[in-house]
C-alpha cells in the first residue's frame, strides 16, 4: 500500500503515483465520508480533489512548520501503521505513504530525495514542469514521470550498483574496449560533421552498466551521478526483462537436413521485426544461420521431438565460452510447425533431459536451485517446428525521431500485416521454432530528451541526449550541448539569488555589500538580455517584461533597502510580488529556452541511423558475450579459493564512483541464491545508516553469517591516510550515496579539512563471510582482496582513447 504525492502551498496536486491498494483504501474513505458517489468511483485511481480534501489538515500543519516554525516533521508514524516521509523541495512538499510496512523509513526519505535529483536532471530549476507543464499534457507528463521513478525503484531492488549508488562497468577484454571507444569516437566525429558542432559525450549501454564513455577533451568530465540517472532513463525508455536462464538461442545449419520437404498450409501472423533481422545489412553471417530463442511460446503447445541421427544441429551454448550464457530473446514470428518423425514417449524425454543436466555446471555461488532448460534441454522437449522467412529485410537508416515523453503506446514500431493464409513450400533447411518473447519490438527509432547535467560552472547545464537501441540490451547515447548553453549558468545564477531575497536567507550588510549583491545580479540580468535580443514572439514580450520591471528604479531601492535589514525581516509584499514576478518570467525563459521541444534536423536522424549500423554491425560477433557479461559481469568462483569463507563482497572506488561485485543471478524460484541476496539487501542500508552517524569500520554477525564494512582513505599514490578530524554529521549532510548529493565529498572535507580538493580518495568494501570468521582474519582479507581488486579495477586500468 503505497502513495507519492507532490503538492503546493496552495493545496494544487502536481504529482500522484499509487498503487490499487492505497487509491482503494483512499477511496473508501472518501466514500464513507460522502465524497463520492459509488457509481462515479474509479478505484484504481484517486482524484486531485479527493487527496486535497483528504490530506488538506495535514499539509497545511507541515506548511505551517515550514513556514513559520521553521522546524517541520521529517515523519509521522500512525497508530494504523501508516507511515509519512516529508520532504520540502522549492515550492513543493513531497508527501511518501506506506502503508503495509513493506518500505522504511529510510528508503521513504531517499525515494523522495532521488525524485528531486531526478526532476532536477529532466527540468533542471523548473520544478513546477512537474504538474503544470507548458509543451505536453498533465496525463503524459505524470505518466512519465511514474515510470522513472517505478524503474529506480526496480533497479535499487536488483542491481547492487544502483544499492550502492556507483557506476559498474562491463570488465571485458582490452581489445573490445579499445573498439568500443573508437566506434563512440568515430560516431562524435560524424555527429559534428551533422550540424551538431558541441556534441562532447558517448555512451554504451549494455542493460544497466557501462559498456564505453567517450568524451571530447574539451569537455567536462561527465559526473557518475549524471550517469546513473542516464542509466535509470534509458532502462525506462528501452525495458530488458531477461533473465540470464532465457538467453540460451540456438542455430541451425543446412547440413544433414535431409527431410523431403513439402508444402504446408502456413498462417501469417502480426509480427514485429527481430532484433536478428534489423541488424542485418551489413552482417557477415550467412544467410542460413537464424537464431532463435529459447523461450517457448505461452500461447503454443510445443511437441517434444528427439533429436535425428540425420541432422546436424549447433547449439551456441556449446560454442560459447560460458555455457550460461547465450543469446537474447529476440522478437520472432508466430508461424506453423513441421514434424517429421513420431512423439518421443515421455520416458525418452526424461533420460535426453537428465542427460543434459548431468553436463552443466553452474559459475556462481553453488546453490540448490533448480535451473530454467538449456538450449539442449529445450531442444529434446521440441516438436520439429519451421520457421517462415521470406528473406532479410535491410535496415533503414532513417529512425523516426520523437520525445520520451511520449505514451508508450505511440512508442511501438513493429510491422504488423493483417492475418492472411497462403501455401509454400517448408524445407527442413529453414530453422523449426515458433518463438515468443517478453521484449517488445526492437527499437530503431531516435528518441531526444533534454537534460540538465551538473558541471564545474553550472548546477543545470542544458544538454540535448540522443539515444537509439543497437540491439535489445544495447543502448547508444549521446549528449550535446545546447544553444546559448552559456547563459544557462547565468539565469541559474539569478534564480538562486532572487530565491534567497523571497526566503530571506541573509545576513545583515552594509550600503556597499547590498549594492554589490544588486550589481551582481543586474550583471547578469543585462548579459542575459543582451543575447536575447533579436527574439521575436513570446521570447521577445518575456524579455521586455523582465527588463522594464528589472530597470525601475524603486525595485532597486526596495532591495537595498531589504539588504540592509537585519537577519531575520519579513520580505515587504510590494518587493516579494516584484520578485516573485521576476522570478516566475525568468522561469519561463528558461523553459523556452531549452524546454521547448526542436525538430531534428534530416541530417541528424541520417547520421544516427549510420552509427547505429556501423556499431551493430562491428559489435555483432560479440553479442551474446555482452549480453552474458551484463548478467555475469564477475563471477564470486574466481575468489573463494583464495579468500576462504568469503561467500560475497561489494567494493567501492569513490574516486571514480566504480562498483566492483560478483554478480547475483536470480531466478523466479526461492533459492539459496535469493536467499543471500536478501541477506546483502537487508544489511547494505543497515550498514549505510551507521556510516553516516559516523562509523567507518562496522561488523555484525546473523546466524551463520558474519558481515563487515570499511571504509578507508588514501592518498593518489594508495597510501593510506589517517582521519585529521572525527567526523560528525550534520543536517546539511547528504545520504550515503552520490545521487541525492556527493556523501563522500563532503566526508572527505570534514575528515581532511585543510587537504587540497582531490588530493585525497575513498573507498568502500562490504564483506559477506560464512561460518567461524574472527576479526583479524577478515581485517587481513578485507586488505588483501582490496589489493587485488585495485590490480585488476583501478584506475590504470581504466580504457582510454589515445588516438
Amino acid at each position: 500500500m503505497k502513495g507519492f504525492i507532490v503538492v503546493d502551498r496552495m493545496n494544487d496536486v502536481h504529482f500522484i503515483d499509487t498503487d490499487a491498494d492505497f487509491s482503494r483504501h483512499v477511496n473508501k474513505q472518501a466514500l464513507d465520508q460522502g465524497l463520492l458517489n459509488e457509481d462515479d468511483i474509479d478505484w484504481s485511481t484517486i482524484e486531485s480533489n479527493i487527496i486535497m480534501q483528504q490530506f488538506s489538515p495535514l499539509i497545511m500543519s507541515q506548511w505551517y512548520m515550514i513556514d513559520t516554525a521553521k522546524n517541520p516533521c521529517s515523519s509521522i508514524t500512525c497508530e494504523n501503521g501508516f507511515l509519512f516521509v516529508f520532504k520540502h523541495f522549492s515550492d513543493l512538499l513531497i508527501i511518501a505513504i506506506n502503508g503495509d510496512g513493506s518500505e522504511t523509513e529510510d528508503f521513504l526519505t531517499r525515494k523522495c530525495l532521488v525524485f528531486i535529483r531526478l526532476i532536477q536532471f529532466l527540468f533542471g530549476p523548473v520544478s513546477q514542469e512537474i504538474g503544470r507543464p507548458m509543451f505536453t499534457s498533465k496525463p503524459v507528463r505524470w505518466d512519465f514521470l511514474r515510470r522513472i521513478l517505478t524503474t529506480w525503484v526496480d533497479l535499487v531492488n536488483k542491481e547492487q550498483a544502483f544499492l550502492m549508488e556507483a557506476v559498474e562497468r562491463l570488465h571485458v577484454n582490452q581489445m573490445l574496449n579499445e573498439q568500443c571507444i573508437e566506434l563512440l569516437r568515430m560516431g562524435v566525429i560524424s555527429i559534428q560533421a551533422a550540424g551538431e558542432k558541441h556534441t562532447q559525450h558517448a555512451l554504451l549501454l549494455v542493460n544497466s552498466k557501462l559498456l564505453a564513455l567517450y568524451s571530447n577533451y574539451s569537455a567536462y568530465e561527465l559526473n557518475a551521478a549524471d550517469i546513473l540517472c542516464i542509466i535509470i532513463l534509458m532502462r525506462e525508455l528501452f525495458p530488458t526483462n531477461e533473465k540470464l536462464e532465457d538467453l540460451f538461442s540456438h542455430s541451425y545449419s543446412n547440413k544433414g537436413m535431409s527431410v523431403t520437404s513439402k508444402p504446408v498450409e502456413t498462417k501469417v501472423t502480426d509480427r514485429y521485426e527481430s532484433a536478428h533481422e534489423g541488424l542485418t545489412e551489413g552482417d557477415d553471417s550467412d544467410d542460413h544461420e537464424q537464431y532463435l530463442s529459447a523461450v517457448e511460446s505461452p500461447g503454443v503447445v510445443v511437441k517434444p521431438r528427439m533429436k535425428s541421427s540425420g541432422s546436424s544441429t549447433t547449439s551456441s551454448s556449446n560454442n560459447s565460452p560460458d555455457r550460461a550464457g547465450a543469446r537474447t530473446p529476440y522478437p520472432e514470428v508466430s508461424e506453423s510447425y513441421y514434424s517429421s518423425r513420431e512423439e518421443p514417449t515421455p520416458d525418452e524425454v526424461k533420460d535426453l533431459i537428465e542427460e543434459e543436466l548431468a553436463g552443466l555446471q553452474e559459475n556462481v555461488l553453488p546453490t540448490s536451485r533448480r535451473r530454467s532448460r538449456t538450449v539442449s534441454e529445450v531442444e529434446a522437449l521440441r516438436s520439429k517446428e519451421v520457421r517462415l522467412d521470406s528473406g532479410k529485410p535491410s535496415y533503414s537508416g532513417r529512425g523516426r525521431s520523437r520525445s520520451c515523453l511520449e505514451p508508450h503506446a505511440m512508442r511501438e514500431e513493429g510491422s504488423c500485416g493483417e492475418e492472411t493464409t497462403q501455401k509454400r513450400p517448408v524445407s527442413c533447411q529453414e530453422n523449426k521454432d515458433q518463438v515468443s518473447s517478453e521484449f517488445p519490438a526492437a527499437e530503431t527509432g531516435l528518441i531526444k530528451q533534454t537534460v540538465f547535467l551538473t558541471t564545474p560552472v553550472c548546477t543545470y547545464a542544458p544538454y540535448q541526449l540522443h539515444c537509439q537501441r543497437i540491439f535489445p540490451g544495447m543502448v547508444l547515447v549521446v549528449l550535446s550541448e545546447m544553444p546559448l548553453i552559456n547563459q544557462a549558468s547565468r539565469l541559474v545564477q539569478v534564480l538562486q539569488l532572487l530565491k534567497e531575497l523571497l526566503n530571506g536567507s541573509k545576513d545583515a550588510v552594509n550600503c556597499s555589500q547590498g549594492q554589490m549583491v544588486y550589481d551582481i545580479i543586474n550583471s547578469q540580468l543585462v548579459k542575459i538580455l543582451f543575447s536575447l535580443k533579436h527574439a521575436t514572439g513570446h521570447m521577445q514580450k518575456l524579455r521586455n517584461d523582465v527588463k522594464s520591471k528589472w530597470d525601475s528604479e524603486e525595485l532597486k531601492t526596495q532591495i537595498l533597502s531589504f539588504l540592509e535589514q537585519v537577519a531575520g525581516t519579513d520580505v515587504p509584499s510590494s518587493l516579494e510580488r516584484s520578485l516573485k514576478f521576476l522570478r516566475n518570467k525568468i522561469l519561463e525563459i528558461f523553459v523556452y529556452l531549452y524546454l521547448n521541444p526542436r525538430p531534428l534536423s534530416e541530417a541528424m536522424e541520417v547520421t544516427m541511423g549510420e552509427i547505429r549500423a556501423r556499431i551493430a554491425k562491428k559489435l555483432s560477433d560479440y553479442r551474446e558475450y555482452l549480453i552474458v557479461k551484463a548478467q555475469r559481469n564477475i563471477t564470486m568462483t574466481s575468489y573463494i579459493v583464495e579468500f576462504p569463507g568469503l561467500i560475497h563482497f561489494i567494493y567501492i572506488n569513490r574516486r571514480t564512483n566504480q562498483i566492483t561485485a560478483p554478480s547475483l543471478n536470480i531466478t523466479s524460484d526461492v533459492d539459496a541464491t535469493q536467499y543471500l541476496k536478501d541477506k546483502i539487501w537487508s544489511k547494505v542500508p543497515w550498514m549505510l545508516q551507521k556510516l553516516y552517524a559516523g562509523c567507518i569500520s562496522i561488523t555484525a554477525r546473523e546466524g551463520d553469517f558474519h558481515y563487515s564494512y570499511f571504509l578507508w582513505f588514501e592518498d593518489l599514490s594508495g597510501e593510506p591516510k589517517v582521519i585529521q578530524k572525527p567526523y560528525q554529521p550534520d543536517k546539511n549532510t547528504p545520504l550515503p550515496g552520490i545521487l541525492v548529493g556527493n556523501f563522500y565529498r563532503s566526508l572527505i572535507q570534514k575528515c581532511f579539512p585543510n587537504s587540497v580538493p582531490g588530493s585525497v580518495q575513498c573507498n568502500e568494501l562490504f564483506m559477506m563471510h560464512v561460518g567461524l570468521a574472527p576479526g583479524h582474519y577478515i581485517a587481513s582479507q578485507c586488505r588483501q582482496l582490496a589489493a587485488a581488486l585495485w590490480d585488476t579495477t583501478g584506475e590504470a586500468f581504466t580504457p582510454i582513447n589515445l588516438l
